[in-house]
């Protein structure tokens, strides 16, 4: 996967944006994930930590949270963003390098990213990123569906339903698409 790192330009301009809208976007999105607190939780494709500043606090009767990102840049964003928070834990790699044990995770959250890998790349990844949900657990996923910038919710299901997860839940949005996909 060729995604490369932002400049320090790239990551000032995204940081102030997502400052501005932080509260109206992610908040709500975390709600919408269900947390009980007990959970381990991979966030794949963390970018700079919006995702776990709101989920971290949930996570309060023992679970933890991965943010797993391919960025060494966003990685140091994020634990420098993230690091009143004790119950991360961070990894530079790509889900395939990250040496994370299949049945690892009750929930993993993908937000805004999946449409950024290449098409031909998805479905390995969304299947490897199955393996990783022990069963019963669930995938947690928002992408923006418009066609300058985004994805089907046809390809979307259809990569999850191939990765052999089952849509318990969705919310079509205007310009994006969310849902939950467990693992029998």
């Amino acid at each position: 996967m060729c995604i490369s790192d932002p400049s320090k330009l790239e990551v000032a301009v995204i940081l102030l944006g997502s400052r501005l809208y932080r509260r109206f976007v992610y908040k709500p999105f975390v709600e919408r994930i269900g947390l009980r607190g007990n959970e381990r939780v991979l966030d794949f494709g963390a970018g700079w930590g919006d995702v776990a500043f709101y989920a971290a606090p949930k996570l309060t009767r023992g679970g933890t949270m991965t943010l797993l990102d391919i960025s060494s840049t966003w990685q140091q964003v994020a634990k420098k963003r993230l690091k009143r928070f004790s119950n991360l834990s961070f990894v530079n790699a790509d889900i395939f390098a990250a040496g994370i044990p299949e049945g690892s995770y009750d929930v993993i959250v993908v937000h805004f990213m999946l449409h950024d890998i290449p098409r031909q790349e998805r479905g390995g990844i969304v299947q490897e990123l199955a393996r990783k949900l022990k069963p019963g657990g669930y995938l947690y996923l928002s992408e923006p569906t418009v066609k300058s910038h985004g994805m089907p919710i046809d390809e979307i299901q259809e990569l999850m339903r191939a990765a052999g997860l089952s849509m318990e839940s969705t919310r079509p949005f205007k310009r994006f698409f969310e849902g939950k996909f467990t693992r029998p």
